[in-house]
């Protein structure tokens, strides 16, 4: 194993930072070169790579199939080895929440096993009704609820968890455990992310920039990324990889 990989843990969000964003969640495009490789990195990595993502468990598994350590739904599910936490809840708040949504023009409704989507990128002028309608919900629900605010998305989902705290629950698992962690994303939504693997001494990757963030670098796109994970994997190999 290369001794340049191995003291690293490797996290990654997924949309808008491996992959390009996309219209509606079920429009993106993993480029085919991109599974296999995380898979080799993992390896490369004694299997500590994992993906960190708002996407639900097993949407990540339909996209990047194969991997063994795996956060969906802001942390809400997760598979670390051989233990998972991954089960819908019953809230009417968020049954209501989706109901009212769906009356919206332009809004798409994404209900997750933990929590609703709401996707205004199609009416970007409803955004402030989209986020008041959110806001109402976490304000008179009886559960504990907390609201989302990321790219062209509002999300609400139970209260206590999230990215940076899985991220936690994984560098206290011997497969991570002792290593460098460095988590990449580009939303808000992975800021707490980022300040976890701060406190770590870790390496927190924005991509977009890192302006008005806790990141401590930056890579410029999605396409930046994959470079820079193809740049890892040949310094492992001593080999080339393919072009994205």
């Amino acid at each position: 194993m290369s001794r340049l990989l191995r003291p690293l843990a490797l996290f990654l969000d997924i949309d808008g930072t491996l992959i390009d964003l996309a219209p509606r969640p079920d429009l993106v495009v993993v480029p085919d070169f991109l599974p296999p490789l995380l898979r080799e990195l993992a390896a490369q990595l004694g299997g500590a790579l994992a993906l960190v993502s708002g996407r639900a468990l097993a949407d990540i598994d339909r996209l990047f199939p194969g991997l063994a350590y795996v956060a969906g739904s802001h942390g809400g599910e997760w598979r670390l080895g051989g233990a998972s936490s991954s089960s819908k809840v019953a809230i009417p708040e968020l049954d209501a929440l989706a109901a009212g949504a769906e009356t919206l023009p332009g809004i798409l409704v994404e209900r997750k096993p933990l929590g609703v989507a709401l996707h205004y990128r199609d009416n970007p002028q409803l955004a402030g009704q989209v986020r008041a309608l959110a806001r109402r919900t976490v304000e008179r629900a009886d559960q504990a609820l907390r609201l989302i605010d990321g790219k062209a998305v509002v999300e609400v989902m139970p209260a206590g968890t999230d990215k940076g705290s899985v991220i936690l629950r994984f560098m206290d698992n011997p497969v991570f455990a002792g290593r460098r962690p460095v988590y990449v994303g580009d939303d808000v939504t992975d800021e707490c992310g980022f300040s976890a693997v701060n406190r770590l001494d870790g390496l927190s990757i924005r991509v977009g920039g890192t302006q008005g963030s806790a990141a401590n670098r930056g890579l410029s796109s999605p396409q930046a990324v994959r470079r820079w994970l193809r740049t890892l994997h040949r310094q492992a190999t001593g080999g080339n990889h393919a072009q994205s």
